[in-house]
This record gives structure tokens, sequence and C-alpha cells, in this order.
């Protein structure tokens, strides 16, 4: 019978159009054995073997892992019926995954395209939906560290279990701070949540009306707050206690500051 011919392990590379040296790792690695070896070491591999390379492969692309993938195959004692619905399970996750990333990116480009088209300092009055934040507070007001930052995205890709397509830190402000013209003060740092994310929140931001201007970073920040505050003062609004700053369009994009975007957001009390 034709699967009963062997093939020699540059044959069998060949066919499986792989560097003849990937098979000689997972032979070491206990992966996947050649059917014989002569006295010499030489190795054949059967025609039957096809599929289990390719089995393999399958599930070494979606571990990425050769270590794990090797655990895998033991706890599955080769079942290939297991290892199917182990692959299957795989690709579920990273579905999610890629549906996530798709949803961050369709976000990232939507509040690009609103920060460049947005009136600089023209604020509004928006309706906007709760939003769950990765903070890192402080118990008193303070200047924002490059170790405080390196703080909150640690926290931030702690627990998250696929890292985000775009790692924003915003930081928080008082009322009194920013009353007192002084917006280099901070109360926390914070990452928005993706909604529906499944990742435990530290805090909410709350929903509701809340007045918005887009801020560009020519001009100092406590000039775009100041608008804010006076648009309020013009529609009789009571602006809350917390003032959010969120980098959008960052220096790492342009070294313009002009085109350096921040989002500013008061939520609007209801008294």
């Amino acid at each position: 019978m034709i699967e009963e011919q062997q093939l020699s392990a540059g044959q069998f590379a060949q066919l499986m159009r792989i560097d003849r040296h990937v098979l000689n790792r997972f032979d070491e690695l206990g992966l996947f054995k050649p059917a014989d070896r002569d006295k010499n070491g030489r190795r054949a591999y059967d025609l039957t073997q096809i599929n289990q390379w390719l089995s393999l492969q399958a599930t070494v692309k979606l571990e990425n892992n050769l270590n794990k993938t090797k655990a895998t195959l033991q706890s599955n004692e080769n079942d290939h019926i297991a290892m199917l619905k182990y692959q299957q399970q795989l690709i579920e996750t990273q579905l999610n995954q890629l549906s996530s990333a798709h949803q961050q990116i369709s976000q990232e480009i939507t509040n690009q395209e609103t920060a460049r088209q947005a009136m600089p300092e023209a604020a509004t009055v928006v309706d906007r939906s709760p939003i769950n934040l990765l903070t890192t507070t402080f118990p008193e007001e303070t200047e924002v560290t490059s170790e405080q930052i390196q703080q909150q995205v640690s926290h931030v890709l702690s627990v998250m279990t696929t890292p985000p397509i775009n790692l924003t830190v915003g930081r928080v402000h008082s009322r009194h701070a920013i009353e007192a013209g002084q917006s280099d003060l901070v109360t926390a740092l914070y990452t928005p949540l993706n909604p529906g994310s499944k990742v435990k929140a530290d805090m909410t931001q709350l929903g509701g009306r809340a007045v918005l201007a887009y801020h560009h970073l020519n001009t100092p920040l406590i000039e775009g707050f100041n608008h804010i505050r006076e648009y309020a003062k013009q529609h009789h609004l009571a602006l809350g206690a917390h003032y959010y700053e969120e980098p959008v369009i960052g220096s790492w994009q342009t070294d313009d500051p002009s085109k350096q975007v921040v989002r500013l957001l008061v939520e609007v009390r209801s008294d």
C-alpha cells in the first residue's frame, strides 16, 4: 500500500514545505517522532503522519508555545477528538480577542476622527453612558511622575488577559485644583475599559450629562478647563467635583503640539 511508503526527513520536510531543522527540533522536544529511526539515527516518516503533523502545527500556531503544546499533547494522550475540541476552544478564545480588538480599533478611529474634526475649545453638553475605569489613586493632590504612570500601565496590563490595542492613561483633577488654576495637580490616573469588558473595574465614571471639549496642547491645559467652566456658567450648569483629561492624539503620533489633543470632560451635577 502507498501508505506504507516512508520518506526521509528531508523528503517529508520538503513535502510539508518546512525547514528540515524544524523536524529536528520537534523530534528533540518529543512533539513529533519519526515512524522509524535506523542505527545511524536517520529518520523515516510515514505518509500517514501528514495529518498528524498538520494537526500539530494547527495547535502550535494557536498556542504559540511549544512547551505548552507538548503538555497539551501529553494531557490528551494524543486523542485526536480531544485535540480537535481543544483547538476549537483556542480558536473561540482568539475570535473573542479579535472581536475585542476590532471594537477597540473602531473606537480609536472614531476618537481620532472626532478629535481632528472638532473645533478646539468648543464646549458642548453630551449625554454619556457610564464608563468603567481602572485607576491609580493618590492620597492627596499631586503632580504626576513617570513612576506613577508606569504604575498605572503595570496595573492595567496585570489585570487584562489581552493587552489593549491602545492604552489610554487619563488624569483626574479636582474642582478645587482647577478653580485655583493648578491643572498640574491630579487625584488619580485612569484607563477606560471597553463596553462589555469582563475586567473588574476599580471605579465607574458616572453616566448622564457632561460638558465636553477638545483641547489642543499648544495652549495651557487650564485654558481648556476654563472654557468649560465659562460655558457651564453661561448655560447655568453646575459642574461636578471631578475634571477628566484624556489624551486622544498624543506626542507619539505627532510632534506638533497644536495637533496634540486631549478630551476634557466634567460631569454636570443634577442640583
